[in-house]
């Protein structure tokens, strides 16, 4: 089996994880992987974590047009084209046996959806995301129903996200199913000991051995909730001052929320670290994982470190969080977008070091369930039974004849 997996955002955090988890999974269990994804700045870390594994790679231009007469139109439908030209010649180039594209939303899904279709590949398309349902033009989705039954398998990552996707597509019940995400739980033990990190990381920060670190991991995009969670941080402080939130990540919300807090002189007790390649050091070195977020597809990646790394988890309830983690169980759950319940709930973990220190350990054997272990043995059951088939087009293809790509 030849495996594509093809990845369009430009900078790596969750969804970019679970994939390259498949892609690298599959490829030192034996399967010929190959992965293409866009060079830019953030995902340089994924071209060496390929050639670790030996997945060639390949320059994968989402949003760029590919000739200067398209770049000067807005046109939807040139930009489509565009794209649906880049998978042809990707897809020639590769001439995969099934394809693993990974949609961030249910719009990304059209070009890679029909290109495959047409090239009579099998895909497998993981929606990471669908927080709500989304306006699909009915030409669309006859288009996508007729590729859909060309061999193509379409998943949401929660029971959570499933609802909105069989509603945005139209589609009947069983045409969509559900791969949860999964995180990497054996994991090469650092040589330094925890209290020795929290040491280390209070000495960067320059801060107190007693300060409290509230540590959040995430990109900034409105939807992550980092507002809600700056409006409560004075709160916070007046009750507990030796508290520290410590944001690690980037997006294009940062510069906003920075003006924000040097216009509240906060930026003694809200440091912003950029994107980080240390956040299991971040996570043991902390005292409490803060994850305000509006939405999310799955329990998110973030959470799912934390847990693995035995730092209490207070968090919202986005997504197929509650899926994951139980509230009062393996961490303390709050009503998305509720800035009241937040502020009680951060105030109840700083309050309890010892209650969230157990919720911890419940949650580091609670996410050992979610493996990615299982994960990319789940994803390749549903990738051998696409492409039975597809080996044999492939050896006659590469015999004489074409794939149909231009």
């Amino acid at each position: 089996m030849r495996l594509l997996t093809i990845i369009v955002h430009k900078e790596r955090y969750g969804s970019e994880n679970h994939m390259l988890r498949v892609a690298c999974g599959s490829a030192r269990r034996g399967i010929e992987v190959h992965a293409a994804f866009p060079r830019a700045a953030g995902t340089g870390s994924m071209i060496s974590e390929c050639e670790a594994a030996g997945v060639p790679h390949w320059p994968f231009e989402w949003n760029r047009p590919t000739d200067e007469r398209v770049k000067s139109l807005p046109n939807r439908a040139m930009r489509s084209t565009s794209r649906i030209v880049q998978l042809f010649r990707l897809l020639n180039s590769v001439r995969p046996d099934v394809v693993q594209f990974t949609s961030g939303w249910p719009s990304e899904v059209w070009e890679p959806s029909i290109s495959c279709a047409l090239c009579d590949i099998p895909m497998l398309s993981v929606f990471q995301l669908a927080p709500q349902i989304v306006s699909v033009p009915a030409p669309v989705r006859e288009a996508l129903a007729w590729a859909r039954r060309r061999r193509q398998r379409w998943m949401a990552v929660s029971q959570h996200n499933l609802p909105y996707l069989q509603a945005s597509f139209r589609t009947r019940t069983g045409e969509i199913g559900i791969l949860a995400n999964g995180i990497e739980i054996t994991k090469t033990p650092s040589t330094l000991d925890t209290d020795t990190l929290r040491q280390q990381l209070r000495e960067e920060l320059e801060l107190s051995t007693a300060a409290k670190i509230l540590l959040t991991t995430a990109r900034f995009d409105g939807h992550k909730g980092y507002a809600d969670l700056l409006a409560v941080v004075p709160s916070v402080l007046d009750k507990f001052p030796e508290a520290i939130f410590v944001w690690a990540g980037d997006g294009s919300n940062r510069a906003v929320l920075e003006a924000h807090v040097r216009d509240q002189g906060l930026e003694r007790h809200v440091r912003f670290l950029g994107y980080r390649t240390d956040i299991d050091r971040l996570l043991r070195a902390s005292d409490v994982f803060v994850f305000p977020s509006h939405s999310e597809g799955g329990c998110s990646s973030s959470i799912r470190e934390a847990m693995v790394n035995c730092l209490p988890v207070v968090c919202s309830d986005a997504g197929g969080i509650p899926e994951v983690i139980f509230d009062g169980i393996h961490g303390i759950v709050f009503p998305a977008k509720d800035i009241d319940r937040m502020f009680t709930c951060i105030c109840d973990a700083l309050s309890n070091p010892a209650r969230m220190g157990l919720l911890a350990k419940q949650a580091r054997k609670r996410i050992e369930e979610f493996s990615s272990e299982q994960m990319v043995e789940n994803y390749l059951a549903v990738l051998r039974e696409l492409c039975q088939g597809s080996a044999k087009r492939r050896a006659r293809s590469e015999g004489g004849s074409s794939t149909g790509a231009t």
